[in-house]
């Protein structure tokens, strides 16, 4: 069959080779995973002559329908990846077969829009992402900064942060990443809205990544995969999603916050804390911090919203917003010291409590 096959690959007509292309790929896929060695030779021989003589249409059909598997020849994905980027883009950004040499050569020899498609790859080896940094333009760097499931060295990193201080896209996506360094937060803290210099802070205060939550995410989630949209949603539509156990009380209330409805935030704190809402809005805005960090520890919020409600305090109080991280160590450190004597309590039910 395959030696017939290559019989009809000296088929000139263009018609025809495009025909022969499509059904070698049938013929590959209906067994992939399962050819030998000699028969994957096969099909890479008679699919690269097909390829020079076949239109952009049929070598991107082919790219769309080859790049996912890994028993796809490297010569295919490498000459499909280094095609026009409606050809190359599927081999760019998913194939398995591109080795690390590979993408390492595509990215520091094909154009920029190539790169782009590379930088959405969800595994890339680091030195492939520090060349991209490095070659890439304004659009690379936003796509690679925005592909969270791809690691990036403390080198990327700090460089796109340092492009990102000039370039408000590159800055609003960097800063959703979950693996930026205190340095960074630094760096960008300066120069971002106030939710996201709230989550900024608790990454550079050490918070534990998966306790980060990015309200604007969890907005889109709440349309996207639960109907409810926060224009005509109350408080108890979304206490009923936190009962539920949908989402997180501290993420409802950093989105209700994005959202400036501070009332409906205290709501949800009094509700979790059992105390009335006047007792929330005075600890927020009128008594010592010592009653906000009471607070928050009663509705057992972390971090990130400890820091939201901290800047509301300051900003009610006119006070400097840096005092806020001053309290979150103060916070943090009383967190700490009951999580102890919680420990102690559950350890010897009769020993006294601590003063």
């Amino acid at each position: 069959m395959l030696n017939a096959l290559l019989t009809l690959a000296k088929n000139p007509a263009p018609e025809a080779r495009c025909r022969l292309l499509q059904r070698v790929a049938d013929l590959f896929l209906d067994r992939v995973g399962q050819h030998t060695p000699a028969e994957l030779e096969l099909y890479c021989d008679i699919i690269m002559r097909l390829l020079d003589g076949s239109n952009a249409e049929e070598r991107a059909r082919l790219s769309r329908r080859m790049a996912p598997w890994e028993d796809t020849p490297n010569a295919i994905a490498y000459r499909l990846a280094s095609d026009h980027i409606e050809i190359a883009t599927p081999m760019l950004e998913m194939s398995p077969s591109l080795s690390e040499r590979d993408l390492l050569k595509l990215a520091r020899r094909m154009p920029q829009s190539h790169l782009v498609a590379m930088a959405r790859r969800a595994e890339m080896p680091g030195r492939v992402a520090d060349t991209l940094v490095e070659k890439g333009g304004t659009m690379v760097w936003r796509t690679i900064a925005g592909n969270t499931r791809c690691p990036l060295s403390d080198w990327a990193l700090r460089t796109l942060a340092k492009r990102a201080l000039s370039d408000a896209p590159l800055r609003d996506t960097i800063s959703e990443r979950h693996d930026l360094t205190p340095l960074i937060c630094e760096w960008l803290i300066p120069h971002v809205n106030a939710h996201t210099r709230v989550r900024l802070e608790a990454v550079r205060a050490g918070t534990d990544p998966s306790d980060i939550v990015t309200p604007d995410r969890v907005r889109q989630e709440l349309r996207q995969r639960h109907n409810v949209f926060l224009e005509t949603s109350g408080v108890d539509d979304l206490w009923k999603l936190v009962e539920a156990g949908t989402y997180r009380l501290g993420a409802m209330i950093l989105v209700v916050l994005l959202e400036g409805r501070v009332n409906d935030a205290l709501q949800l704190i009094a509700r979790a804390a059992n105390t009335p809402v006047k007792t929330v809005q005075t600890a927020i805005f009128q008594a010592g911090v010592d009653e906000l960090i009471a607070l928050c520890l009663r509705a057992d919020l972390g971090d990130q919203v400890f820091l939201a409600l901290a800047h509301l305090r300051c900003r009610n109080l006119r006070l400097p917003e840096s005092q806020a991280t001053r309290w979150l160590e103060a916070f943090r450190k009383q967190r700490t010291a009951a999580s102890a004597a919680a420990a102690r309590s559950a350890a010897d039910p009769e020993a006294p409590a601590a003063n």
